[in-house]
């Protein structure tokens, strides 16, 4: 009965011992799932940033090639208009 009461008791040790190194694991597993939801905010974040940014360059580049298209046509008309002088 002494005998099987020890065992109990280095099994019921075993046990704690176990529990705590899990409940240690998954504490920290806990942490690297938290910075990894962080991660993932910031990627979105960057990711809707980026999308802003390709769209004003898109308007920008589209803004820009019309004024060089102006820009064109006023420098062809002032050439037009030197050779037409006599």
């Amino acid at each position: 009965m002494q005998e099987q009461l020890k065992q109990l008791e280095l099994l019921v040790s075993q046990a704690a011992a176990r529990i705590q190194t899990l409940e240690g694991e998954t504490a920290s597993l806990r942490q690297k799932l938290r910075q990894q939801e962080e991660t993932v905010a910031r990627l979105k974040e960057s990711e809707s940033e980026l999308k802003a940014l390709r769209e004003w360059k898109k308007s920008t580049v589209s803004t820009l090639k019309k004024l060089q298209t102006r820009v064109e046509k006023e420098i062809t008309r002032a050439q037009e208009k030197r050779n037409a002088l006599p």
